[in-house]
């Protein structure tokens, strides 16, 4: 269909729809709906169905229903839709009787309003109306025009003002048309008054004829008044105004209040421009009026004055006609029209130029194409010199101004010509301002004209007031717009020449840049500014982003500023840009920007900034104008962050190296957890820069390399400063702001290296800085407080490092938490920390989180981001960290200044996030040349791969094992139940769920499925599992289905629904038909399996106590359980955080098996920490040349099962020491507890942070006669083993040779062979220590050696010393491992005892020996020859030189192993090393008496018998104390009996003189009883009294105790 007839086909539709809807039969309505459907232009109302538009006119018909008077109906109504709904649009609508020039006159109103026209509708229409104005079938017909136009919301403040302005431009259009014919009568009359009485001179015929021609229809009448020149009684005319009748004007002027010229020209008849007209014989005058015309078209009315004459042929006045030509008069040629026609035939003969010539025709052109407004209005002189001036410039286009002046002193009329190649907006812009300058006045008007002619021509309309204007220069005015047309180009050519460069140089730059300066570049900026911004081009370098040029112009005030952007290739966004400034404390006022194209280059864009800062009023700008432009360059490259630490740039006038440093060191303290928001930081370090910058100096004094002076006088000058700071911080108000400034000053104090003024290769400074931070200095940090810690800053990364010793140990992760990855970062260190006890380095963690990781990039975008953050974090650590030569010489790094001791141990490993960084970071670390090498990361391509050893799943295996063997069960041999959380491609659950053939997996899932085999078959899953083990990226959805029993199945956890079969529902006890994922995996958690595996990343169980926000894993919150819940018998962590601590407390609190992960999966851990220090030991060899790499690769990979055994084997010790402790758990509660404390008063344990009871927790278990959970006792033992290291590492133990036999058992057999280089290997003392002191704890707890040395009154070292040597002396490797091995061949409780009693054998000579080893300079070695010996003696008179008391305890002591299940031989061999704790003293006897050390064995044993010591002794080891005094007190006495028994032996030996008293026991008991007799008196009293307490009713108690040993005193006495 096209567009005409598609158009006619919806007006009729519309017609149609309006009729229907107004249901009336009336002529008036049809022709309405008839001509508004032909105004239908659907473009205009797009949005409007044609029932919109039939609603919308519908209501305008009905809004004109009545309309009293002739006045017009208006009003202004909101648009609405069909369904009565408003829109966006008004609608303005005008009834009124139909009149010429209503549309143009209401048009014309709307848009002097600035109101945008959508659509208009205008029916003429014929209707009746009665008396009271109502439309119908009454009334005089009358023809009415219903105006309807849609235009934007008016809003309701301007309504009055349309609605008046359209009244009154209407009301000027009544009043016009209604005097149109008085008018048209009144210029005839006046032609023919004209005719009459003017005199006679040669222009009257042309004038009569020019008004003729007025009369013809090429004026639009609009107005006329008559007026009178009053005169005087002489005839003179009086100085008055020109007189009128109110009541005579017509159209326009009916209204007296209008003037047709302006007020203060109409009385003043007398002056020069009226003389001049007085005397002028012309009848006829045309100007412009004063008014502005509101009908048909907008503008000034053009004034036709005609001259009326008196009977003395005198002017008596005038007639004034107002109007507008019409487009008709305009379109005529001048020789056409009246009056210009004589001007023109006038002013060319005047010109006298050839007839037919070349410039006779151009200078008609000129007369036909001037202005026609100024023809009528111009004399015929004025015409011939602005025609022959114009003519003029057509010959030599340049600029010309031709004036001509108001008669009546209102104006100038201008005609500015310009060459049309040199002409725009902005020169006619200049030009015009020019001209109002010269005159004192206003542009009023200006018309721009263009023809094919070279010049362009404006006409410009100067207005001012009559008689109060300049005089302007015309000339110098026209000169100055030459200038101003003067192209930019121009200009810029003679400033490039001024340069005064070479002729080439000066070329080439006008070549490149003569167009490269695009218009609007020109219009704002002069050749001058070009030069400038030239210059900076230039200067860019390849690559370069960015380029900033800070200046102020002349005028700006002291917080105000400019600075230009150059940046190639694109513009720079306002969104990045602005961000910038506002953080700067900037307001952008102006902005603007241009492309600059040289030639052969690409673009530059060119931005400049008008910038306001609000708190710059004190700044200096020459001061600020280098930082900002380095600090905007450095952030919008990524350099340096955007936020509000960059307006210290300002501040302060430092660089924005500077402001990085303070932002740094605020992120660090924010990270603490404790210091407020960053917002906070920024405002109070920005107003209080003093303080800020005193920081600043602090921070110089203690790190800057170029200050020259010692540790010393460093020291102090960051005294003074941070005196100054002190002082300075009393000035500060606010508590908020002296809480951030000071901490931050003690934070630099706290500092200990940084990297901050460490440079590149290319000498510009690190992309990052590093601190490292003694964080015990800072009160303020939450606990634990690591021995150090490192934290690195830059804009695309941020991170921390905290190690909890010299060495230290553990994993870097990404994390993800932005705001708190310390805080994250620290609870992961205080589990690595317990789990590191096992291992040399102390606990350690790091996390960094990558800040430019791409939006929306892919995973391979993310992961390459990830690994340069990786990698940065990685610098910042190594860049401040000590290295070593392979003399073990220690170098410091380049521009560090160190404020502690050398410090080269880093080491870093795995973890969530890292897992495949290994070699990234071992690559980083040897391009540093760093001494560990490819040992500075384990689990590299070279190194030990955990997955592939199984060896955190195989360690956490050996926990579950104990677990089910000391429940009874077997698990590698009977079949059991299993739910767990992981998938067979992972690590720790693939390997673990490979470990025993016996295996029922009931269910598992990860975090894409839920498993479940209601009734697995061991060997077919096995099988399947293995499988899936082996399928690359495998998951359980790739599980065989077939392999899976009856009911079971795969579910993706993205299923909404999980429906339940019987036999799901059966396994876990649930009646719900269906379950969602969230809730079945709940369910799973809670089932009745015999083991929970957690071999996947979650935790998963929490304590009733704690909140899902407690635990901090808000991913798995939907699914976690509460440990009260727990129907298993089993727990395997072998992953991390499976439960929370107070979980697995809870659970053990209700009979459940469970250690805790630093205990179950400190596998990985430990085979990483041997293969830090294996590579440690064969970098040694490899850089004395002994050893290539690729034979060390072959050595590692050669001794993988050696290093899985020594770390399976750690593993096996440690759950084994937790059984040991938790048999012992009651009675040891109270020496646990002091060990507590003790470490809480040395600030190495929060209680709360570890989850161990308080003092009324301890209070509470011991009076429900209950010790530590499993889980406590774990975290204990770690504290214990931790605490044992660093006393012996403080000692000079571990260089004891005999230790030397420690350090090889670490290391794998092959490496035995570099025996030397071990010796001096970095960590050889840490190594040592480690053994040593998980030895200690693992046999005998972690209270045993605070609690000896407090005993024997020795210190750490003779502790070591004894301990070491009581285990060779009694030689219990041989019968430790001999009950090792009885593992599920015995109850597990025998073989636990079995331990205990070894242990306690161990306890009882470590107390002897320490005692000993008190003497300076006693080494192990010592102990043992002089120990061993007398051992192996004694242990072979055992049992026959014992005592009978003796020898029935130890009988009883075999008796209760063998009735719990031990093998009696081994019961025996165990219990008859009893009597070898005292064989020190009996070695020592032997040695001062020179008796054979079998004889004085018999003479102490028969003393024991004579006199009762055996039998106290026991009575005192069966006696129950109460409290821990009366336990220590009992200890003594003991430790007191044996000092007594062995001062009578020594009189009794003494007595007898010779050996041979004591060869055989008659003997003994023979010499004993001699020497009774010379004490008579004492022995028969120390008889008496034990006789009487053994047979006096009741149990020993203590005071039975002491009087027995009092009384056994005074028999020792009697011996001295």
């Amino acid at each position: 269909m096209n567009a005409p007839h598609k158009t006619v086909v919806l007006g009729e539709d519309l017609q149609a729809r309006l009729l229907a809807r107004l249901e009336t039969a009336d002529p008036a309505l049809a022709a309405f709906a008839v001509q508004a459907a032909e105004d239908v232009a659907p473009a205009e109302l797009p949005d409007f169905s044609l029932d919109d538009l039939a609603a919308n006119l519908a209501d305008f018909w009905r809004f004109g229903d009545s309309r009293p008077g002739a006045a017009p109906l208006m009003r202004i109504v909101r648009a609405c839709r069909d369904d009565a709904t408003e829109c966006e649009l008004d609608r303005l609508e005008v009834v009124q009787d139909d009149a010429p020039f209503l549309v143009d006159s209401v048009m014309g109103e709307i848009a002097e309003q600035g109101f945008q026209v959508r659509a208009m509708f205008h029916p003429v229409v014929e209707v009746r109306r009665d008396a009271e104005g109502r439309r119908g079938a009454d009334g005089e017909l009358r023809r009415e025009s219903l105006i309807e136009v849609y235009i934007d919301r008016v809003g309701a403040d301007r309504e009055a003002q349309l609605l008046d302005g359209v009244a009154a431009a209407l009301a000027d259009a009544r009043a016009a048309v209604a005097d149109f014919p008085a008018m048209l009568d009144l210029m005839s009359r006046t032609l023919s008054e004209l005719e009459a009485l003017a005199p006679a001179h040669p222009r009257r015929e042309e004038e009569a004829a020019f008004l003729r021609w007025l009369h013809q229809e090429n004026f639009v009448f609009l107005g006329a008044r008559v007026y009178e020149y009053p005169r005087l009684e002489g005839g003179d005319y009086a100085a008055e105004e020109p007189l009128f009748q109110p009541s005579d004007g017509l159209g326009v002027l009916r209204d007296p209040e209008r003037r047709v010229l302006r007020r203060t020209n109409e009385p003043a008849v007398l002056t020069a421009q009226l003389a001049r007209r007085l005397e002028d014989e012309s009848g006829v005058t045309v100007a412009k009026s004063n008014l502005r015309s509101r009908v048909h078209r907008r503008g000034y009315m053009d004034y036709v004055g005609v001259r009326r004459y008196g009977p003395d042929g005198k002017p008596s006045g005038e007639v004034r006609f107002v109007g507008l030509f019409t487009a008709e008069a305009y379109d005529q040629p001048v020789g056409a029209v009246p009056l210009l026609r004589a001007k023109a035939v006038a002013a060319l003969a005047r010109a006298a130029k050839a007839p037919g010539s070349h410039n006779e025709k151009r200078l008609r052109n000129i007369v036909e194409n001037y202005p026609r407004d100024e023809l009528f209005q111009m004399s015929e002189d004025e015409l011939l010199a602005n025609a022959l001036g114009i003519l003029h410039l057509t010959d030599r286009p340049r600029v010309g101004l031709f004036e001509r002046r108001d008669p009546f002193d209102r104006f100038a009329s201008l005609l500015l010509f310009v060459p049309r190649e040199r002409y725009d907006s902005d020169l006619r812009k200049v030009a015009g301002r020019l001209l109002a300058e010269a005159y004192g006045g206003r542009v009023s008007a200006y018309y721009p004209s263009f023809s094919d002619s070279p010049l362009a021509r404006v006409h410009f309309i100067i207005g001012f007031q009559p008689g109060g204007h300049s005089e302007p220069d015309l000339a110098a005015v026209e000169a100055a717009i030459a200038e101003a047309a003067r192209t930019w180009g121009d200009r810029f050519e003679a400033a490039v020449r001024e340069l005064d460069r070479p002729a080439a140089e000066t070329a080439e730059r006008l070549t490149r840049y003569g167009a490269a300066f695009s218009a609007g570049y020109r219009d704002r900026y002069d050749a001058a500014e070009a030069l400038r911004d030239m210059g900076v081009i230039d200067g860019l370098a390849a690559g370069e982003a960015v380029r900033v040029r800070a200046f102020r112009l002349d005028g700006d005030g002291p917080r105000h500023f400019r600075f230009k952007l150059y940046r190639p290739e694109t513009p720079a966004p306002l969104a990045d840009v602005l961000p910038i400034l506002e953080n700067m404390g900037l307001k952008a006022i102006v902005e603007a920007g241009f492309p600059v194209r040289p030639a052969g280059s690409g673009v530059v864009w060119v931005h400049e900034f008008e910038l306001d800062d609000p708190r710059g009023e004190h700044l200096i700008f020459d001061e600020v104008k280098s930082a900002f432009e380095s600090a905007f360059v450095a952030v919008w490259c990524g350099q340096a962050e955007n936020d509000g630490f960059n307006r210290l740039v300002l501040e302060l006038a430092i660089s924005w190296r500077e402001a990085a440093l303070v932002r740094a060191l605020a992120r660090y303290r924010q990270q603490s957890g404790l210091d407020p928001s960053q917002r906070s930081q920024e405002a109070a370090l920005s107003r209080h820069p003093g303080v800020t910058r005193l920081i600043l100096d602090l921070f110089r004094i203690r790190f800057d390399p170029a200050i020259r002076a010692e540790p010393a006088e460093r020291q102090t000058q960051a005294d003074a400063v941070m005196a100054e700071i002190t002082e300075a911080l009393q000035q500060v108000e606010s508590l908020d702001d002296d809480r951030v400034l000071r901490r931050m000053a003690l934070l630099v104090q706290a500092i200990v290296r940084t990297s901050y003024y460490q440079q590149n290769e290319d000498g510009a400074p690190r992309a990052y800085i590093s601190f490292k931070v003694a964080s015990e200095s800072l009160a303020d940090l939450p606990a634990p407080k690591p021995f150090r810690e490192i934290y690195v800053w830059s804009p695309q990364v941020e991170g921390v490092h905290l190690r909890f010793g010299p060495v230290a140990r553990g994993g870097l992760r990404w994390s993800d938490r932005r705001d708190d990855f310390r805080t994250e970062v620290l609870g992961l260190a205080k589990a690595q920390q317990v789990k590191n006890a096992v291992i040399v380095p102390v606990g350690a963690k790091g996390g960094f989180y990558p800040k430019a990781l791409p939006d929306g990039g892919s995973p391979e975008a993310v992961r390459a981001a990830a690994i340069e953050a990786y990698k940065t974090f990685l610098r910042g650590l190594l860049d401040i960290t000590d290295n070593l030569t392979p003399e073990g010489e220690v170098i410091r790094p380049d521009a560090v200044v160190a404020h502690e001791g050398d410090d080269p141990y880093l080491v870093v490993a795995a973890d969530k996030g890292t897992a495949t960084f290994s070699d990234i970071a071992n690559g980083l670390a040897e391009s540093y040349g760093f001494w560990l090498g490819d040992a500075f990361a384990s689990g590299g391509s070279a190194g030990y791969d955990h997955k592939a050893m199984g060896i955190t799943a195989r360690g956490a295996w050996e926990a579950v094992k104990r677990h089910f063997r000391e429940l009874g069960k077997d698990i590698q041999s009977e079949p059991f139940t299993v739910v767990g959380v992981g998938d067979m491609s992972g690590d720790v659950f693939g390997n673990g769920m490979l470990l025993s053939r016996q295996i029922r997996l009931l269910a598992a899932f990860d975090h894409r499925h839920i498993f479940i085999d209601p009734e697995p078959d061991p060997a077919a899953s096995f099988a399947e599992r293995e499988r899936l083990f082996a399928l690359p990226r495998s998951s359980w959805d790739d599980y065989d289905r077939g392999c899976i029993s009856a009911g079971g199945g795969v579910f993706p956890r993205s299923q909404k629904s999980i429906p339940l079969t019987d036999q799901m529902r059966a396994m876990l006890d649930l009646d719900a038909e269906a379950l969602t994922p969230a809730e079945l995996i709940s369910a799973i958690l809670k089932a009745r399996a015999e083991l929970l595996y957690l071999g996947g990343i979650g935790t998963y169980v929490k304590a009733r106590a704690e909140s899902h926000a407690d635990v901090g894993d808000k991913a798995n919150d939907p699914v976690r359980i509460d440990a009260e819940a727990l129907r298993c018998q089993v727990v395997g962590e072998g992953a991390n955080l499976g439960l929370t601590q107070a979980a697995r407390i809870a659970f053990a609190e209700r009979g459940g098996r469970v250690n805790s992960d630093a205990i179950d999966n400190s596998a990985g851990v430990d085979s990483s920490d041997h293969e830090v220090n294996i590579k440690i030991l064969t970098g040694m060899v490899e850089r004395a040349g002994e050893l290539s790499r690729p034979d060390r690769d072959d050595l590692l990979r050669a001794m993988v099962d050696d290093v899985a055994r020594h770390v399976l084997e750690h593993n096996y010790d440690q759950t084994q020491a937790l059984s040991l402790l938790e048999m012992d758990s009651v009675g040891e509660l109270e020496p646990h507890a002091r060990f507590m404390s003790r470490l809480e008063s040395l600030g190495r344990l929060d209680r709360a942070v570890e989850g161990l009871p308080d003092a009324a927790g301890i209070a509470q278990r011991q009076e429900a006669g209950q010790g530590l959970t499993r889980p406590e006792l774990a975290v204990l033992m770690a504290y214990g083993k931790i605490q044992l290291f660093r006393e012996m590492v403080e000692t000079d133990v571990p260089d004891d040779p005999w230790f030397e036999r420690v350090l090889e058992g670490y290391f794998p057999a092959p490496l035995r062979q570099y025996a030397e280089p071990m010796r001096r290997h970095r960590l050889r003392r840490e190594i040592i220590a480690t053994v040593v002191a998980n030895d200690v704890v693992n046999r005998c707890g972690p209270s045993f050696p605070e609690r000896l040395m407090a005993a024997a009154g020795c210190d750490a070292r003779a502790f070591f010393v004894g301990y070491e040597a009581a285990r060779a002396v009694l030689d219990l490797a041989q019968l430790w491992k001999a009950a090792e091995d009885l593992d599920n061949q015995v109850p597990a409780k025998a073989q636990l005892m079995l331990l205990r009693q070894l242990s306690r054998h161990q306890r009882g000579l470590t107390f002897w020996l320490a005692r000993r080893a008190r003497l300076g300079g006693v080494s192990v070695a010592d102990l043992v020859e002089r120990y061993a010996e007398p051992a192996k003696v004694l242990k072979a008179l055992s049992p026959d030189v014992l005592t009978p008391v003796e020898q029935a305890e130890l009988d009883q002591a075999v008796e209760r192993l063998t009735k719990a299940g031990a093998p009696a031989e081994l019961a025996r061999a165990v219990v008859d090393l009893q009597p070898l704790t005292i064989a020190a003293d009996l070695a020592d006897l032997a040695e001062a008496s020179e008796w054979p050390v079998d004889c004085v064995a018999r003479i102490h044993h028969a003393v024991a018998e004579a006199f009762g010591f055996d039998r106290l002794r026991a009575a005192a080891g069966g006696h129950a104390a109460g409290d821990s005094f009366e336990r220590a007190a009992t200890r003594r006495l003991v430790e007191d009996l044996m000092v007594e028994q062995t001062t009578v032996a020594k009189a009794v030996m003494a007595l007898a003189r010779a050996p041979k008293a004591g060869q055989d026991k008659a003997a003994a008991r023979r010499a004993v009883e001699a020497w009774a007799k010379t004490a008579a008196q004492p022995v028969e009293a120390a008889r008496r009294v034990i006789g009487e307490i053994e047979a006096a009713p009741g149990p020993w108690t203590f005071a039975k105790l002491t009087i027995a040993s009092g009384a056994l005193r005074e028999l020792v006495r009697a011996a001295d």
